[in-house]
């Protein structure tokens, strides 16, 4: 068992939520949100019904194991009032691979991003304080909410675990594992990084450290089957220049790798209406413009910016009619089979493959099985 530690002073803070210890106030506030369905539906080891008397027990016991350094659990409360919203805690398992962490927000806080930015901050001073080499954080399939918390904190999708846990009643119960290594956490640091000024490209990587950035992406536009898939190289750091695109073709996947003024995307080199490669248009901040059509497409949300001159349904099902460049003659629109078509044809979000620079080298997940 390592070291026992004492909570931080000042409390852990992103200027938005604080982490404090628990205190004997704040036992009507987790008994209020411990009557939430969800919480109850979702924390399976939690009592039900549950009372007062429950929540004076788990505020003994959380300060309690700070004294024994078993477990290091924090109250989740507002940095302007400092009232409880929620608890995060650290769970110290028999060596430096076997810890945990879980959490849960009281309702009327969600919404906020309360529950990533706890386990955002109770994360970082983990492994700054204890020699960590596995942080494990899991869930109960289904709980979609929680799982995204855990990816959008950094954490890294393992899969279904069997029989891992037992409920209140003792019965066996599945579990999504997601885990933390230190190397996944100094990509998370760096993605977390100072963002450009807008309209600026970010710097030149430093060729000692090979280091640029990677852009965030909304996690909902994850390509499909990368979730879980490995890390592969793909380019040498070296080679790519803010401001500039390329292809990298590898196995059966063509990849659009941009250099965007909020830093490197990994997405399919083709537009998402005609397929043609994205890495032969230009490049202006984070939107690249197709060579066919007029298709304009912004690299950090996926959204169509300008529909192309065909026109076609957008990703919402919308439809927009086909259009002509300034200059030019009104594109006429005369019943056919090619209008049918155009009518039919929907111009998708672009999907993204997460990125990480490792010795010098970009890599990015992707579902290529092993010969």
């Amino acid at each position: 068992m390592p070291e026992k530690l004492l909570p931080p002073n000042p409390p852990l803070s992103d200027g938005v939520i604080l982490l404090r210890p628990f205190r004997a106030d704040d036992a009507l506030d987790i008994t209020a949100a411990c009557q939430d369905p969800a919480i109850q539906r979702w924390i399976p080891v939690i009592p039900v019904p549950y009372t007062e008397a429950d929540a004076r027990r788990f505020i003994l016991m959380a300060l309690q194991s700070w004294n024994d350094g078993t477990r290091y659990e924090f109250a989740i409360a507002d940095a302007a009032s400092d009232l409880y919203i929620g608890s995060v805690g650290l769970n110290l398992g028999p060596n430096p691979r076997r810890h945990a962490i879980g959490y849960l927000v009281a309702p009327e806080a969600r919404g906020r991003g309360v529950a990533t930015r706890a386990v955002r901050l109770i994360t970082r001073w983990a492994f700054e304080s204890l020699a960590i080499e596995r942080l494990a954080l899991w869930t109960l399939p289904g709980n979609v909410a929680s799982q995204d918390v855990a990816e959008k904190a950094g954490f890294r999708y393992e899969g279904l675990v069997r029989n891992w846990e037992a409920d209140r009643d003792d019965r066996p119960i599945d579990a999504v594992m997601f885990s933390m290594t230190p190397a996944d956490l100094a990509d998370d640091l760096a993605e977390a990084g100072d963002a450009p000024a807008p309209g600026r490209l970010s710097s030149p990587p430093d060729r000692t450290t090979g280091a640029p950035p990677i852009a965030r992406f909304p996690r909902e536009l994850r390509a499909t089957g990368t979730r879980a898939a490995p890390f592969v190289e793909i380019a040498a750091v070296s080679d790519l220049e803010p401001g500039t695109m390329r292809r990298v073709t590898l196995a059966d996947f063509d990849l659009l790798v941009a250099w965007t003024e909020d830093g490197i995307v990994v997405s399919d080199d083709r537009c998402p209406h005609m397929s043609a490669p994205l890495s032969i248009g230009e490049l202006e901040g984070c939107v690249v413009a197709c060579p066919l059509h007029e298709g304009r497409f912004d690299l950090r949300s996926g959204e169509t910016v300008r529909m192309p001159t065909t026109g076609g349904l957008d990703a919402d099902g919308l439809y927009h009619s086909p259009w002509s460049p300034s200059g030019t003659l009104p594109r006429s629109e005369p019943p056919s089979k090619k209008l049918a078509a155009r009518r039919l044809t929907r111009v998708n979000r672009l999907r993204y493959y997460s990125a990480r620079i490792r010795d010098g080298h970009l890599e990015a997940q992707l579902p290529i099985l092993p010969e």
